[in-house]
């Protein structure tokens, strides 16, 4: 008895090779503000009196209106400087600690899906995720304090030695939403 050869094409897809079956998401949340850190409204307390005194100064400028052609072009050219500095001092921040600044930016609208073989940070308006974390990689998580409508810190805990993981091999999480059923999704 011959086994006869069948050519490959005549082979249905599914039994050519094993399909891998879709993933299952097992929790998928985004922060919103609750992500931005806890220190940035101490930043915007002592910011606001240096925005205050910017709009003070432009209001001396501009009151009252400048009727004459040289007031109007002395006005709009100290106006056009103060802006400029401004955007001076806001570009050499944002140079300097760049990495910091983007990611208060990314934070609002950042989403952490957990999957059945992953852990994904996404974008709205990327295609690739931010960061992507394999199960392999994960031994579960902890639970910190969550308060009464379930936001609170987490954090996953990840092999030893892994290279996204902090010193004591966490990565931690604060302000997230149902806290508890990220902690049970890494489980």
């Amino acid at each position: 008895m011959t086994q006869e050869l069948v050519p490959i094409a005549a082979v249905p897809p599914a039994l050519r090779r094993a399909e891998r079956l879709p993933e299952r998401v097992l929790y998928v949340a985004r922060a919103g503000l609750g992500a931005l850190p806890s220190g940035l409204g101490m930043i915007l307390l002592v910011a606001a009196p240096q925005g205050l005194s910017f709009w003070f100064i432009l209001w001396a400028i501009w009151w009252p209106y400048p009727h004459t052609r040289f007031s109007l072009m002395l006005a709009w050219g100290c106006t056009a400087t103060m802006a400029g500095l401004v955007l001076l001092v806001g570009w050499a921040l944002a140079r300097r600690f760049r990495g910091f600044v983007g990611a208060v930016v990314r934070a609002p609208f950042t989403r952490i899906t957990v999957t059945d073989r992953r852990v994904l940070w996404t974008l709205p308006w990327r295609s690739a995720p931010l960061m992507e974390i394999a199960r392999h990689r994960i031994l579960g998580g902890l639970l910190g304090e969550v308060n009464r409508r379930g936001r609170g810190s987490a954090a996953m805990v990840l092999v030893e030695g892994d290279p996204s993981a902090d010193i004591d091999g966490n990565i931690h999480f604060d302000r997230l939403p149902n806290a508890a059923g990220f902690v049970a999704a890494l489980g």
